[in-house]
């Protein structure tokens, strides 16, 4: 098939940058820390997102080394975004920090994001009189799409994240109002068992003294 369309396909797999991301979400246990590694080449673009999603007051220390050199140090965090161009091309180490807590566990949603600025080289072909023209249309429009469905991913993204926390919240919240109103129900349990134990201690000695 030629036309528009063919030489539209193959600028956009010439042009678009080459992206890898991943999204993980784990647990983080209480007084523990967790590290992930990743073999990055030199010159790419990375991209650290996290978030806190439930857990005590929402918050975790994060550490970032590449090249066993620390490139970000974040305390009782909640949430960040972090972006460097890699320069050693060796792993990257990050690590979620959970020490200062020694009861509750986190739970912790991670994205890691390589993009390689580098372009490859259209593939050698006879040159076609109209495919700059298509090509440059086709491009601008491919990209354009392209980055308006990484903002709504993005914006999805985001909103997921905030439903998850807003339920962990939620259902915290509920467990807490269960063991007030469980320690409440047992409080009025006690008070009323004793009240009767002191009424009665009344009538008690009331009949041991018409008795004397």
């Amino acid at each position: 098939m030629e036309g528009p369309w063919t030489a539209g396909l193959v600028v956009l797999t010439c042009y678009v940058a080459v992206s890898l991301a991943g999204e993980l979400t784990f647990e983080l246990a209480d007084n523990d820390r967790q590290c992930f590694y990743e073999d990055v080449d030199a010159g790419v673009k990375c991209t650290l997102e996290y978030q806190v999603l439930a857990g005590g007051n929402y918050d975790v220390d994060v550490v970032v080394f590449e090249e066993a050199k620390p490139i970000l140090k974040r305390v009782r965090s909640t949430s960040g975004e972090h972006k460097w161009t890699s320069e050693s091309g060796t792993d990257v180490v990050i690590c979620f920090l959970n020490k200062f807590s020694i009861v509750t566990s986190k739970k912790i949603w991670l994205r890691f994001e390589m993009e390689d600025p580098r372009v490859s080289p259209p593939p050698p072909g006879p040159p076609v009189p109209w495919l700059h023209e298509a090509a440059t249309f086709m491009e601008t429009s491919c990209v354009t799409a392209h980055e308006n469905l990484k903002l709504v991913i993005d914006y999805q993204t985001h909103f997921r994240l905030r439903e998850a926390q807003g339920r962990a919240f939620a259902e915290s919240l509920n467990e807490r109002v269960n063991y007030w109103s469980i320690a409440q129900t047992v409080i009025l349990i006690l008070v009323g068992i004793g009240q009767v134990v002191v009424l009665r201690s009344f009538f008690t000695e009331n009949k041991k003294h018409q008795g004397i």
